[in-house]
């Protein structure tokens, strides 16, 4: 019998690599953040209400287990349920029409139960007003976690839908990384050139693995309290960056994650660090 949970999960893992792929194609000249549950998420709210060719073509897009709509509500459904009352990770959904529009009663229904969005009509020809009130709505939702989500240029008389996922993530190491381990060591960005950075260090059971193949290692931190971990690779090379980040879509993370071994202690040198990244998806996402 299909395990429409962990199809989910490797159809996430899926789209991961790939816009990954599509997002380093000018080169890695930067840090690249994305929420690949997000994102599905996203498109889950338009594909709740499609049909036909429609509904196929964002199935197929974003790697969903079926292009059969309980099935794929069902699956969102456990997700958003089991989260609900999470203090780790936090997610809001939300649909905004414009006024004078009218969802079908079904369609309403099919988002609030299965996706748990919420649905409001407003005027995007008032734009400043429309996102403050957006703005507002996330902040909310995530104890104030995210704000300023959207400007107010993203709007105008002519918006007809706009599909909102926000999602914040706050966790706890398991194995926490002790303050007075943390020193200062070498970060190679290249075969020859290093920056300064510090670096925290631990000692415990991790689950880990050497992966010939990807000509890589991978870690797994898990998170205090929870299911959810980050997988990191770390390439044998210093400049092995890029063929690693070519490999990866001949893999799924989520087979990767479930080959990793905990039986032996590991000594894990992790870099603090801080991400910012945007970006716009319209045409990549015309692309998977």
């Amino acid at each position: 019998m299909l395990d429409f949970n962990l199809e989910f999960a490797r159809g996430g893992a899926a789209v991961a690599t790939e816009l990954f792929e599509l997002l380093a194609a000018g080169g890695l000249k930067q840090n690249i953040v994305f929420s690949p549950f997000s994102i599905q998420t996203c498109v889950a709210l338009a594909f709740a209400g499609a049909s036909g060719e429609t509904a196929d073509q964002i199935a197929e897009g974003l790697k969903f287990a079926s292009n059969f709509h309980p099935e794929v509500a069902t699956t969102f459904a456990f997700v958003f349920d089991k989260y609900k009352d999470s203090e780790l990770l936090k997610i809001a959904n939300k649909v905004y029409v414009p006024r004078g529009y009218d969802l079908k009663p079904d369609y309403q229904t099919e988002l609030k139960e299965s996706y748990n969005a919420e649905t409001e009509n407003v005027n995007f020809a008032e734009s400043e007003n429309v996102a403050v009130a957006i703005n507002s709505w996330v902040e909310d939702k995530t104890a104030g976690k995210i704000k300023d989500l959207v400007q107010a240029s993203a709007f105008g008389a002519l918006t007809r839908l706009v599909l909102l996922n926000a999602l914040h993530f706050k966790g706890l190491w398991a194995h926490k990384f002790e303050e007075e381990q943390t020193v200062e060591g070498d970060f190679w960005i290249s075969k020859e050139e290093s920056v300064k950075v510090q670096y925290m260090n631990h000692k415990a059971k991790f689950g880990y693995g050497f992966f010939e193949e990807l000509d890589c290692q991978a870690l797994e931190l898990p998170y205090k309290d929870s299911d959810l971990s980050m997988l990191v690779l770390l390439p044998n090379e210093r400049e092995g960056l890029k063929t690693l980040a070519e490999k990866l879509k001949s893999v799924n993370l989520v087979d990767l994650a479930g080959n990793l071994e905990a039986n032996e202690d590991v000594v894990v040198q992790l870099p603090k660090f801080k991400v910012e990244y945007e970006v716009e998806l319209t045409e990549t996402l015309k692309k998977v």
